[in-house]
């Protein structure tokens, strides 16, 4: 399943899902700033591909995203995103300000990019787990995760109320970190994320809405958004057909849940 391009500076192992359009947005921005070249290979986790053996030898956590750095006399493999995003920023110095020139910044970039890989991304996946991929209703873990969402969106509303990107002045990783999961809130209002809600959450997208590397992953996005059909990731929770085939859990309409 898995073949290692020679011809290509990286090779990308990919789902389209949030983790991996961080990477995917940082490697079209390097392509365009410093003329690498990638390829993408799609795991699919609904055929259990992210067990094989082949991909556990680039991931032994057997998740994407990761990425293989054929740049160097040997392949070097990089996985979790935020690790590949910083080790991307720092071979090529952009979007992650140098530690011993500028140590204040980048702090800043690493910590908000950590930040998302600790709250944003775990709240924002496990809500939308239960909400669509759990085979029976988990009404507690809705309303937890839910409230955590709704924390760290606040927060990060607060954040950019004071400055333009999440990690200062500049666009760094921390911005591409968060916009892995924030751009799906230019499509669809998921945790109740709106303008009138979150109105400078929704600035900062318009703002890195026009680089071309986000519009090409909102297109990605878009296009997604076409296919969507949790039936196959339920699927790996459940072999009750009914369940499987729900359009969400049995019984989440019932749920009422608080966006204070």
């Amino acid at each position: 399943m898995i073949e290692i391009n020679n011809k290509v500076d990286y090779i990308f192992y990919t789902n389209g899902t949030p983790n991996t359009y961080k990477i995917k947005l940082i490697l079209l921005e390097l392509e365009n700033s410093h003329g690498i070249t990638f390829e993408s290979k799609t795991i699919d986790i609904t055929k259990k591909e992210n067990y094989s053996d082949e991909f556990v030898k680039i991931n032994p956590n057997k998740k994407v995203p990761a990425i293989v750095d054929q740049t160097g006399e040997k392949p070097l493999i990089v996985f979790e995103s935020v690790s590949i995003l910083i080790y991307l920023g720092q071979k090529y110095k952009i979007f992650l300000p140098d530690f011993i020139t500028n140590p204040n910044e980048n702090s800043d970039v690493i910590t908000w990019s950590v930040w998302q890989a600790a709250n944003l991304g775990p709240a924002f996946g496990q809500f939308f787990h239960f909400s669509y991929f759990s085979p029976t209703l988990q009404e507690y873990s809705l309303h937890r995760f839910n409230n955590e969402a709704q924390r760290v969106l606040r927060l990060l509303d607060d954040r950019l109320s004071v400055s333009p990107y999440i990690g200062g002045n500049e666009y760094s990783i921390a911005d591409i970190a968060s916009a892995g999961w924030l751009l799906y809130l230019n499509f669809v209002p998921f945790y109740n994320a709106t303008k009138e809600r979150f109105p400078n959450i929704f600035k900062w997208l318009d703002l890195i809405g026009k680089r071309d590397a986000v519009k090409q992953v909102n297109q990605s996005i878009s296009e997604g958004f076409k296919s969507f059909n949790p039936a196959g990731i339920r699927a790996l929770f459940t072999n009750d057909p009914e369940l499987i085939n729900a359009k969400a859990p049995i019984g989440i309409e019932n749920v009422v849940l608080k966006y204070d």
